[in-house]
């Protein structure tokens, strides 16, 4: 659906589950994902119990709507760079996901990945993921042009980079953020890059 053809109710309808899916960030950064109950979602949200039923099965699509919401703002941003180099797409795709972690707050990324932990979604490290197909892309031209390696494939070195952000992310949580992640997450990928050129 397009956004000029959205009825004034279609609108409504997306900003009821936006509201929602915030409330429910808000809270999850606030007590912890376990903490948090469907109930005092609808109640700080102003929603009635069923119509947070309506757009979530369950208090975990919260989680599973985070990695959709990473992926959706990536890819509108990846639309408008420039075209740039495949290595430089790779290190501005893990970069976005160090500021998502900071503009999302250092205690809900705990949350997320302590979640992910002890009862994850398959959907957080599925290659379907727009996210994980956008850095495979950048890699698999890289490998064309003879920029970056071809002895392994590009969905091995897809999980190579996704893995170490993943791996930054949760340091970062560790160390209560007291650094920087997106410097951070840029040094290491430029020191990286020698073990992906060809």
């Amino acid at each position: 659906m397009e956004k000029e053809n959205l009825t004034s109710r279609d609108l409504q309808a997306i900003e009821t589950r936006r509201k929602i899916f915030n409330t429910a960030a808000q809270l999850i950064a606030e007590k912890g994902f376990d903490n948090v109950t469907v109930e005092e979602i609808c109640k700080k949200s102003g929603v009635a119990k069923g119509l947070f039923y309506h757009y979530f099965h369950s208090k975990a699509d919260i989680v599973i709507e985070t990695y959709i919401d990473v992926d959706n703002q990536y890819s509108a941003e990846v639309m408008a760079l420039p075209i740039t180099a495949p290595y430089d797409r790779v290190i501005y795709a893990v970069s976005f996901q160090a500021r998502y972690a900071k503009a999302k707050g250092l205690e809900f990324v705990k949350q997320i990945y302590k979640h992910q932990l002890d009862s994850g979604t398959a959907f957080f490290i599925s290659e379907d993921r727009a996210f994980f197909r956008l850095i495979r892309d950048a890699i698999r031209e890289g490998q064309q042009t003879n920029q970056l390696r071809t002895d392994v494939s590009a969905e091995v070195l897809t999980r190579l980079v996704l893995s170490i952000s993943r791996g930054i992310t949760y340091d970062w949580c560790l160390h209560d953020g007291d650094y920087d992640i997106e410097k951070l997450m840029h040094q290491s990928f430029q020191m990286l890059y020698p073990c992906f050129r060809s």
